[in-house]
C-alpha cells in the first residue's frame, strides 16, 4: 500500500494537516518541524497524487533540469542531489541533456518551461544567448543556473569559484616544478574563461609569462580532450604538463598521450577539474580540482524552491548567488617533476 499523509501524521505524532501544510509549504509551519515531516516522508517513499495536486493548486508540481552532459557523473550528481531535495516536497525533475549544444538547450528550454514550475539550468549557451534567458526572466520564469552562469544576467546561480578552480590547479602544477604549462581550454561558457583567468593569475603570482600558445580550445567533452591533444601531439612542443578544462576532458587528453606513447606523469602531468566518478580508478589516477557538488545540487533545489514560495524563510532574489569553494584533490595523473621543456 502506498504510503499517506495519515502515515506520516502517526509515525510523528502529528496531524494529517500539519504534514500536508509542511510537504506543500505552506506558512505556519516551523523550519525544524518542516524537516522532520520531510525527512519521514522521504524514508516512507511518500508519493503525493500528482494528478490531484495539480488540479487543485495550479501547479505542475515538476522542475526542469537542463544539464550539457550525462555521460559522466559530474552533472547526473548534481541530478541526484536536486531529487533527494524535491521528491520528498511532492516535485519530480524531468532531465534533458543537450550534449553541449547551445540550440539544442533553447529548444529544450523552450518546451520544458510550457510543462514546469521552474527550470534549473547548467548552460552550454555563450553569453550572447543570455537574452534568451533575460526575456524569459521579464515574462515571470522561474529560473536557477547551475555550475555555469552569465555574468550579465541577474538570475538567482549555484556556482564554484572557477578563478579559484585554475589557480589551484596551476599552482600545483607550478610547486612541482613545471614552467611550460599547457591549457586546454573549454568551450565559450563562463565557466571556462574563468578558469582561464585563475591559470593566469597563478602564472604572474609566480613571474610565469602567460602564453597564449599554451592555451589550446578544446571543450568539455572527453573527445573534445582527445582531440585538441592530438592536434596539439601533431604539431610538437608539447609541455610538461597539462591543465585540463575538466575531467572529462583531461581523461581524453591522458588517453591521447597514452597512444602517442608518451608516459605520465613521467612525461606529461596532467590536472582536471570536477572530481568525477572513477577519476581515481583509471591506470594513473586523475589529479583533479574538487568541491561539494551534492552541496550545489541541494543549494539549487532550495534557490529554486524559494522562488516557488516553498521555502517560507528563504527569501531569494535574481542576484543571490551561492559560490562552493574548491580544493585540489592530488592522485597520481600530476606526479612528473622533471625540468620543464
Amino acid at each position: 500500500m502506498p504510503t499517506t499523509l495519515q502515515d506520516i501524521a502517526e509515525a510523528l505524532g502529528v496531524s494529517t494537516m500539519t504534514v500536508s501544510r509542511a510537504i506543500n509549504g505552506n506558512a505556519g509551519i516551523g523550519a525544524d518541524l518542516r524537516e522532520r515531516v520531510l525527512a519521514v516522508a522521504q524514508q516512507m517513499n511518500y508519493r503525493p497524487n500528482q494528478h490531484a495536486r495539480a488540479l487543485s493548486t495550479n501547479r505542475s508540481y515538476l522542475i526542469g533540469l537542463i544539464v550539457p552532459d550525462l555521460m559522466h557523473s559530474y552533472f547526473a550528481e548534481l541530478a541526484k542531489a536536486i531529487e533527494a531535495v524535491a521528491r520528498p516536497a511532492g516535485y519530480e525533475i524531468l532531465i534533458c541533456n543537450t550534449e553541449e549544444n547551445a540550440e539544442t538547450e533553447l529548444a529544450e528550454v523552450e518546451v520544458l518551461a510550457q510543462r514546469t514550475d521552474g527550470l534549473i539550468i547548467a548552460s552550454s549557451a555563450p553569453p550572447e544567448k543570455a537574452r534568451a534567458y533575460r526575456k524569459m526572466l521579464k515574462e515571470g520564469a522561474k529560473l536557477v543556473f547551475l555550475d555555469r552562469h552569465f555574468a550579465n544576467l541577474s538570475c538567482p546561480a549555484v556556482i564554484t569559484d572557477d578563478v579559484k578552480v585554475g589557480r589551484l590547479a596551476t599552482e600545483h602544477l607550478i610547486r612541482l616544478g613545471h614552467r611550460r604549462i599547457g591549457h586546454l581550454r573549454g568551450n565559450s561558457v563562463a565557466v571556462a574563461a574563468d578558469r582561464v583567468e585563475g591559470y593566469r593569475q597563478a602564472l604572474e603570482a609566480n613571474k610565469i609569462r602567460f602564453d597564449e600558445t599554451l592555451v589550446r580550445p578544446c571543450g568539455f567533452m572527453e573527445s573534445d580532450g582527445y582531440q585538441a591533444m592530438r592536434t596539439w601531439l601533431v604539431a610538437g612542443k608539447v609541455p610538461s604538463a597539462i591543465f585540463a578544462a575538466n575531467d572529462p576532458s583531461a581523461m581524453g587528453a591522458m588517453a591521447a598521450l597514452e597512444d602517442a606513447g608518451l608516459r605520465i606523469p613521467e612525461e606529461v602531468a596532467v590536472v582536471g577539474a570536477g572530481d568525477i566518478h572513477y577519476g581515481d580508478r583509471l591506470k594513473v589516477p586523475l589529479t583533479t580540482v574538487t568541491w561539494d557538488k551534492l552541496n550545489m545540487g541541494r543549494q539549487a533545489a532550495q534557490l529554486m524552491f524559494g522562488l516557488l514560495g516553498k521555502e517560507p524563510t528563504a527569501r531569494v532574489g535574481k542576484s543571490d548567488h551561492v559560490i562552493c569553494e574548491p580544493s585540489l584533490l592530488v592522485r597520481k595523473s600530476c606526479g612528473a617533476t622533471q625540468s620543464s621543456r
